[in-house]
């Protein structure tokens, strides 16, 4: 059985800039499209899967229990609710990986 699979806003927002930096920076728009094709291609394993992906030990806790995938030079973040699948993060796995996910917590802890 795969489970719905639905894309935070950041997610998103990760996806379109990966998408437009390897088209305009790198001048390669067929490496963006079979970029974002293998990673459809995992996200669609991970639905009937759940649990085929490690959990993400960070030094600090975050908020989340984060499951990642990596997918080239990408680290692709995810939680598994009881219904769905949620995309949180695409990032670049040379990045401040935890500093990032600890910015994307913060709007959701003020509102508690």
């Amino acid at each position: 059985m795969a489970y719905k699979t639905e894309y935070l806003p950041l997610a998103l927002d990760d996806l379109r800039s990966i998408f437009r930096y390897i088209i305009h920076e790198l001048e390669s728009p067929v490496a963006a499209e079979k970029l974002l094709s293998r990673i459809d291609k995992e996200i669609q394993k991970i639905s009937e899967n759940l649990f085929c992906c490690h959990l993400y030990f960070p030094l600090e806790k975050l908020k989340y229990e984060y499951r990642v995938l990596h997918i080239n030079n990408y680290s692709l973040f995810y939680t598994v609710d009881k219904e769905k699948i949620e995309i949180h993060r695409v990032i670049y796995s040379k990045r401040d990986i935890l500093q990032l996910l600890k910015e994307q917590e913060i709007p959701n802890s003020k509102g508690k």
